[in-house]
Parts: structure tokens; sequence; C-alpha cells
């Protein structure tokens, strides 16, 4: 009797297991991000507050070559009246950064909500080509030193625009959600369309240049559009990670854990080749407390097999930082492989306390 019991337990796991699967891909279907094929030059533009209290629009853009790594972000806070801006130039003679961290908070930046504190975006064409320029006082990070940083850049996409849990593989999404501790406000929280927006994939090319370093750019890059309620201390850790192989080979993961549920997904692709959605990730990590991991390996499964992404994390080429005080956010160059490309890996951790869960 007891290896029936164990049986019918098993098989009652499972048909709950599907039940929420089913139950993923309908709140899924009904949620109102567009497919990424209707994405509209309407949508490059900042959106209009709704007055939730931790509404945020970023556009954010990042990119590696040998030896480099760069991050630029602009995040419009109107309930703060404010711009938050993220600037790090990674290098292997050392990393420049805004601030003393990497990030500064600049208030009453006006109306324009493309330009604050000497950075400014322009549009060229939309989701096509973006310009980026920046002038002003850098840091190298860990010493006293500062000099004027000079950057002018622009980005040109290569692909269609991907909207990360929207465009992720279906039965992926499904079958994470369908392992997740389920309940109402599970269901409510994937419904609710808290925060929306894509990413692409391009070459960034321009010159960096800050102190006696004068750098030629033409690297791999990505960028992001956001906007809606962003809360850095919802999920207890998540990461990005940016791949560009020098064969000309792309993959954009990600991956969040929330205390119910842990979402992945993303792609890869193969020049003038369709995307390959990701159908399971694999991570091994060796933490350590704050900052990047000191060892890490991602693997995606494609097509049924799963292949390493060969991503080796550059410590010492490293930034990381507080952010709202809710979580902490950090980001590091990566080698990818024995010298067949480089990534950009950015990872955040909450450091809240979260309160204690009431048993029944």
């Amino acid at each position: 009797m007891t290896g029936a019991h164990e049986a019918i337990g098993v098989v009652g796991s499972v048909l709950r297991r599907e039940a929420k699967a089913a139950l993923a891909r309908w709140a899924l279907h009904k949620r109102l991000a567009p497919a990424s094929t209707e994405w509209s030059s309407r949508d490059e533009a900042t959106h209009p507050w709704d007055g939730r209290k931790r509404f945020a629009e970023d556009y954010t853009f990042i990119a590696v070559q040998a030896g480099l790594g760069l991050l630029v972000r602009l995040e419009w806070l109107p309930g703060r009246g404010s711009h938050r801006l993220w600037l790090a130039v990674l290098r292997e003679g050392g990393t420049w950064v805004l601030g003393e961290q990497g990030q500064v908070l600049v208030r009453d930046a006006g109306t324009d909500r493309w330009r604050a504190g000497g950075l400014e975006l322009d549009c060229i064409k939309p989701l096509s080509r973006w310009r980026i320029r920046f002038e002003g006082p850098l840091r190298l990070r860990g010493t006293e030193t500062t000099a004027t940083g000079r950057i002018d850049l622009t980005f040109g996409s290569d692909d269609l625009p991907f909207s990360p849990g929207v465009d992720d593989d279906p039965e992926l999404v499904a079958r994470r959600i369908g392992e997740a501790v389920w309940d109402r406000k599970l269901l409510q929280a994937v419904r609710r369309d808290h925060s929306r927006g894509y990413a692409q994939t391009g070459t960034l090319s321009g010159t960096v240049a800050v102190a006696e370093m004068l750098v030629p750019v033409r690297a791999a890059a990505a960028r992001q559009h956001t906007w809606g309620v962003r809360d850095w201390g919802a999920p207890d850790e998540a990461f990005q990670c940016f791949v560009a192989w020098d064969d000309g080979r792309r993959a954009l993961v990600h991956r969040a854990v929330f205390p119910f549920v842990t979402l992945e997904g993303g792609y890869v692709r193969n020049i003038g080749q369709p995307r390959e959605l990701v159908r399971g990730l694999g991570v091994s990590s060796e933490q350590r407390p704050g900052g990047a991991p000191a060892h890490l390996e991602l693997s995606v499964e494609l097509g049924g097999s799963a292949q390493p992404l060969g991503v080796r994390l550059g410590n010492e080429r490293e930034v990381g930082f507080g952010v709202d005080g809710r979580g902490e956010f950090s980001f590091a160059l990566c080698r990818v492989g024995d010298n067949e490309g480089w990534g950009l890996w950015a990872g955040q951790r909450r450091t809240l306390r979260r309160p204690r869960m009431r048993r029944p």
C-alpha cells in the first residue's frame, strides 16, 4: 500500500505541475506586452509617468571588445524629479567610473529626459540607430585620480527587439512557473504589467577618451529600453549576461530568482541566422560576499542539447554598488572560451531582509 500511495502522490504532483503550467500559459497569453515584431517608433520615446512609486524608465547600452567593457545607462525617475546615470569603462589597466562607484543621481535635470549630467542620447532612427555622447569627470576606481572623460559612440542594431519574459521560449517559461509555489498572488503578479521593454543587439562604434587613453571602439553591443515599476529588491538574486564570440555569434541570457519562482530565458544567434531560444539555462557558480561570483559557468539548452557558453569572469575588472538601499548591482568583464570572445555579466542581489512567512 505504501508503494501505491507513493505512486499516487507522484502522479498527483505531476498533474498539479502540469495544471499550473497550463495556467501559466494562459496567464502569459493574457499579458499586454506586444510581440517583438510589433514594437514601433513610438515605443522608443519616453512614456508618461503613471504615478506609481518606483516607476522608472531606462536607456541602457553595453559593449564588449578585446580588453574593453562599457556600460552607459540613463534612467529617468519622475517620482524623484531626477535622473540616475551609470557609466563605467572597464579596462585591463584600470576601470574608470562615474562618481565614486559608477552611478550618480542628477536632480532637477530639466525637461529633456535624454540629457543629464553630461550624458546625451539621440535617437537617429527608431529601433535602429542611437548616438551616445558624454563629457565629464570620471574616477579611476579604487583611487582618488580623476580625469575628464569623453565618449562619442553610435549604436547600430542588427536584429529585431527581444522582450525578455514575453519572447522567451514559452515552454520554458510555462515549465518554470509550473514549478512555482502557486497561489492567487503569483497569478496576479504574472498577469500584472509591472514593467515592459525590449533589448536589441548590434554594434557600438566611435571613440572613448579618458586621461591619456584614446580607445577606438567597434564593439559588439546590446541595448535595453524598459519602463514601469522597478524594484531592485524584488528578486533574491538575478543576472543578465551578454556574450559575443569573435565569429559573430551573440547570446543574451537572463535569470531571476524570486521566493516563489525562478524565471529565465534568452537566446543565441549566429550571424545572419534567426534567434535560437534558450530552452534551459545551466548555472554553476562560486559565490562570494557581494560583487560578482568568484567563478561562473553558464550553459544553454538549444534543440535538446546543452552547450557551454565558456564564460569566465574577470573580477579584476569589476564594478559594484548599492541601488535604492534595496539591492546591490555588480557587473564584470568576461572572457569567453580560449580567446574566443568577450562578455559582460551583470548581477543583482537583494539586500533587504524579507519578512517571515506565517505558516497556516
